[in-house]
C-alpha cells in the first residue's frame, strides 16, 4: 500500500489547487491528472506527479484509466473536486475501491443531492425551505402549472452532472417568452449518456422563482461530516459575483454559523445518507434561508475554509483511511479555531478585471468600484486568495494566461459577463 498518497483530478479547479497545497504541506505525496496539460493546478510546487487521463466527455475511459492507475498505486486517496466526478466515483464506487481509499457515498445518495427534484423532496422531509421549482414535464410550456408562476423565472437545469453544453440558468422576463426559451435551453443543454441512461428524464429542466436576492445575499455553510454524523462547519457570506444576477464568486466574507442552519443541514445528510465534505448555499429572505445549492464534494473556494482552521482535505484523508484517532484531533482542531471577524476570501485578478472593465463601461458607479477596492485594502491582510500563494506563485501565473486565453477564444462571453455585467 501507498501509505501517503493522493490522486487529484480536475487540476483547473481552485478547490483541487487548494487540496492539492493542504495535503503537500502535510507529508502527502500529490498525484494530479487532467485531459488538459496546462491546468493551473498542474503548476503547484505540491504536484509531485502529473499525469494526463482520458478526457472526462469519455467516462468509462476515464474509470478504466483510474482503475489501471489504483492497480499499480494500491491505497492512494481518490476523492472528487467536481459533481461529475462526485457521481461518477459513487457509481463506480465498488470497482474503484478495489484499489483507492474512497470517502464516496452510494450513487443513490449523491444522485439525490445533486439532481435538484430529489434534493427538494429530502428538504422538504427535514424542514429546509428551497425556492419554489417546478418540473414542468413534456407539456413544456403549455404545462397547466405556467398559469400559477409569477414572473420573472429562473429556468434551470435539474442536475449539473455530466452536463456538457448549456448554462447554469436563464432568467426568462414573462409568460411569452417562456416557450422561446425553453427552445433555446433544450437546444443548448447536452448531457451525457452514461447519466441519462440511468436516469431518464433528467435533462428536462425545471422552473424556479427567481428571487433578487439570489444576486447579493448568498449564504454558504461548508464543512464535514462523518459517517457517524460528526459535523464541522464553516460559514460566509457571497458578497460579489460575476455576472451579478446568476454568477461565479468572487468575494466572500467569514460569518458566524447559524446554529438552526447546521442542525437542519446535519439532519439532511442522516435522512439521505451523506458522509463527506460539502458545500451548501442559501438565498437570505430576512430570516429565512432558502436552499439552492449542496454539493457533496470539495469545492472552489475551498481554500478559504483550510486558511480558516478547517482542513477539509486532511478530514477527508483520516476517514477514508479510517483513521479514528487522528480524524478525533483534526475536527477538534477544527472545532477549537477562532474567527477574527475579518477574514475574506477573494479572486484579486478577476476583481480588478471587473472592477476596471465594468467601471469603464458605467455598469458599476465610480463610488462602488471606489468601495470595493476599500474594501480589499481594509482586509488584505485577512485575505485568502483563490489562486495567489507567495510560497506556490505558478499557478496563479497560469491562471491569468488562462483567462488570457479565454477571453480572446470567446470575445463576446468576455464582454457580456465582464463589461456589461450580464
Amino acid at each position: 500500500m501507498n501509505a501517503m498518497s493522493v490522486l487529484l483530478l480536475g487540476a483547473d479547479y481552485y478547490g483541487t489547487l487548494a487540496a492539492a497545497r493542504c495535503y503537500g504541506k502535510n507529508g502527502i505525496d500529490v498525484t494530479m491528472a487532467d485531459d488538459n496539460p496546462q491546468a493551473r493546478g498542474l503548476y503547484s510546487r505540491w504536484v509531485t506527479r502529473k499525469l494526463s487521463h482520458p478526457s472526462i466527455k469519455s467516462p468509462n475511459d476515464l474509470v478504466d484509466w483510474l482503475v489501471q492507475w489504483g492497480e499499480r498505486h494500491p491505497g492512494t486517496l481518490l476523492y472528487p473536486p467536481n459533481d461529475h466526478l462526485s457521481w461518477l466515483f459513487a457509481e463506480h464506487r465498488d470497482r474503484l475501491g478495489k484499489h483507492y481509499e474512497m470517502y464516496s457515498p452510494s450513487e443513490a445518495v449523491i444522485a439525490t443531492l445533486l439532481d435538484k427534484s430529489r434534493l427538494h423532496e429530502a428538504c422538504a422531509a427535514v424542514g429546509i425551505e428551497v425556492p419554489e421549482t417546478h418540473d414542468l414535464g413534456p407539456e413544456g410550456a403549455n404545462s397547466p402549472i405556467v398559469s400559477r408562476l409569477k414572473f420573472p423565472v429562473l429556468l434551470k437545469p435539474r442536475t449539473q452532472i455530466f452536463m456538457e453544453g448549456g448554462v447554469k440558468g436563464i432568467i426568462v422576463e414573462d409568460r411569452a417568452s417562456l416557450g422561446p426559451e425553453l427552445e433555446r435551453y433544450r437546444s443548448m443543454a447536452r448531457f451525457n449518456k452514461v447519466l441519462t441512461d440511468k436516469h431518464p428524464g433528467i435533462a428536462e429542466p425545471m422552473v424556479q422563482e427567481y428571487l433578487t436576492a439570489a444576486e447579493t445575499n448568498i449564504f454558504s455553510v461548508s464543512g464535514f461530516v462523518s459517517k457517524d454524523g460528526e459535523f464541522v462547519a464553516r460559514a460566509a457570506m457571497k458578497v460579489l459575483q460575476r455576472p451579478r444576477k446568476v454568477g461565479i464568486g468572487l468575494c466572500f466574507e467569514g460569518r458566524e454559523v447559524e446554529l438552526a442552519l447546521l442542525d437542519k443541514l446535519q439532519a439532511l445528510c442522516k435522512h439521505i445518507g451523506y458522509h463527506g465534505a460539502f458545500e451548501s448555499e442559501f438565498i437570505v429572505m430576512g430570516d429565512r434561508r432558502l436552499l439552492i445549492d449542496f454539493n457533496p464534494r470539495f469545492y472552489s473556494q475551498m481554500g478559504f475554509d483550510v486558511a480558516r482552521g478547517l482542513r477539509l482535505p486532511l478530514l477527508v484523508w483520516h476517514a477514508a483511511r479510517s483513521d479514528r484517532s487522528m480524524l478525533s484531533r483534526e475536527l477538534d482542531k477544527a472545532q477549537s479555531w477562532k474567527a477574527t471577524g475579518r477574514e475574506v476570501y477573494c479572486h484579486k485578478t478577476m476583481l480588478d478585471l471587473v472592477l476596471t472593465l465594468q467601471g469603464l463601461s458605467g455598469q458599476m458607479s465610480r463610488s462602488d468600484v471606489k468601495r470595493w477596492r476599500k474594501w480589499y485594502a481594509d482586509h488584505r491582510s485577512a485575505a485568502t486568495d483563490a489562486v495567489r500563494d507567495p510560497e506556490d506563485q505558478k499557478p496563479a501565473m497560469i491562471d491569468a494566461m488562462q483567462w488570457v486565453s479565454h477571453f480572446a477564444k470567446h470575445p463576446r462571453s468576455f464582454v457580456r459577463s465582464f463589461v456589461l455585467n450580464r
